[in-house]
């Protein structure tokens, strides 16, 4: 979620597994896939580690969690790509109200929908 160039977007965007809410959003829908999940915990993992991923390897992990989100997120999971790949040219995107509440979107979701609250230590089940 220093995340360099995308501090504001990534810093909520770390999938803030561990800090989500679970929210009525996510409870009433099925559960995402697990390779969704698989995706979403190996992000998690990655961003929290020093030093951080560079914003290629970010990008590649949102890409993958973008390819693979259920489709009620799938239009936010878009938007915090798209934000991902613009960031260094146009940092007007860290600031964007559309992107943090996309990303938020991702987050709530992800956090309800794959058990991450349940889940087995290192495990990402």
């Amino acid at each position: 979620m220093s995340l360099r160039p995308l501090t504001a977007v990534a810093a909520a965007a770390a999938l803030a597994v561990g800090l989500g809410a679970c929210g009525e959003r996510g409870e009433s829908l099925a559960r995402p896939s697990k390779a969704y999940c698989v995706a979403a915990f190996r992000y998690e993992e990655q961003i929290q580690k020093t030093p951080q991923p560079s914003i290629d390897e970010q990008i590649t992990m949102v890409a993958k969690l973008a390819e693979l989100a259920p489709p009620d997120i799938a239009p936010d999971a878009a938007l915090f790509l798209d934000a991902m790949q613009r960031v260094e040219t146009d940092p007007s995107v860290k600031d964007n109200p559309a992107v943090r509440a996309a990303v938020e979107n991702v987050n709530r979701r992800t956090s309800s929908g794959c058990g991450f609250f349940e889940q087995e230590p290192n495990t990402g089940f």
